[in-house]
């Protein structure tokens, strides 16, 4: 039998034996720093590769749903507009989705909403959250809430080209080309709410408004003139300095966007033309009739540019 305390006696020697000193802690700490160094932006790099690519996926899934709803009405896209019961467009208004979620809303809302492509094509995209960027941030219009909705908001990034508003889709020029859906609220999801942009001006009787091709003469009148609607507060720089677009044939693209700050972007891919340190945009491209937001005219062949105007 061991004398009392033998073993403890051994048991403190191997402990001793087997610590570290404190450089080898110092170099395995340091080996830490170094792998983490390298390998944070990797995972960050693949992080956002990963959103960018479901960004992709899922705005070429509602790009589809709105073809899908073509072959449901004679080949037409659908209401870029709320259009009320006697035909008014109303091209400059902000539309719930889905329609009836406010109950603060007037009733007549409702039906008016409707029409509005977000709404309209619910039934081909079945998933409301397909509206919504992946890395977009949450934004709620002053005046546009509820603390008691009667369903769930949506929560709306994307946005359709107001300049197909019931125009006929085999009459686009160029389909792979023509943007039908982009990302101008920037990295802003708005809660409940939709509009389309470009947006077709129509101040005297919106019931005719409808996409006039360019020409020297355009007046303003209905569908003779669009523009953007502009915040400066979004941030146009969604995914690494560029953005995601669909086309009207529902191929998905990413958008490079990286001018250099205040200097003039690419007409032949970004609808605006200057960005901010943080990439916010108040000024746009337009045609060089200065008629419409260039990009996004239905009969445009994406070759004859001319001298495209910064506005």
């Amino acid at each position: 039998m061991s004398e009392p305390g033998t073993h403890l006696g051994l048991w403190k020697a191997f402990i001793m034996r087997r610590a570290f000193t404190l450089i080898e802690l110092l170099v395995v700490i340091a080996i830490i720093a170094i792998l983490a160094a390298i390998l944070f932006p990797v995972f960050a790099q693949a992080k956002a590769a990963a959103k960018k690519a479901s960004e992709i996926t899922q705005m070429k899934q509602t790009g589809t749903s709105i073809v899908i709803y073509q072959a449901d009405a004679d080949d037409n896209f659908p209401s870029a507009y709320p259009v009320g019961a006697n035909g008014t467009v109303y091209s400059t208004f902000w539309y719930s989705v889905p329609t009836d979620w406010n109950p603060t809303y007037p009733a007549f809302y409702i039906p008016e909403d409707a029409n509005a492509w977000a709404n309209s094509t619910e039934a081909y995209r079945k998933n409301q959250d397909l509206l919504k960027s992946p890395v977009g941030l949450p934004r709620i219009l002053p005046g546009h809430d509820s603390a008691v909705p009667r369903r769930a908001p949506a929560f709306v990034n994307y946005a359709f080209n107001g300049l197909l508003h019931q125009w006929s889709a085999t009459a686009v020029n160029a389909p792979s080309q023509l943007r039908m859906l982009s990302q101008s609220r920037g990295t802003m999801n708005i809660k409940g709410a939709a509009y389309s942009n470009p947006y077709l001006r129509c101040p005297t009787a919106a019931s005719a408004c409808r996409y006039v091709p360019s020409t020297p003469t355009c007046n303003g009148a209905n569908g003779t003139w669009s523009e953007m609607f502009i915040n400066s507060q979004y941030v146009q720089w969604v995914h690494n300095r560029g953005q995601v677009a669909v086309m009207s044939d529902t191929s998905a693209k990413f958008y490079n966007m990286n001018a250099g700050v205040n200097q003039r972007s690419d007409f032949r891919t970004s609808m605006w033309t200057r960005f901010s340190a943080t990439g916010a945009s108040t000024t746009e491209w337009q045609d060089t009739n200065f008629c419409h937001t260039l990009l996004f005219q239905p009969d445009f062949d994406f070759q004859n540019w001319g001298v495209p105007i910064e506005y």
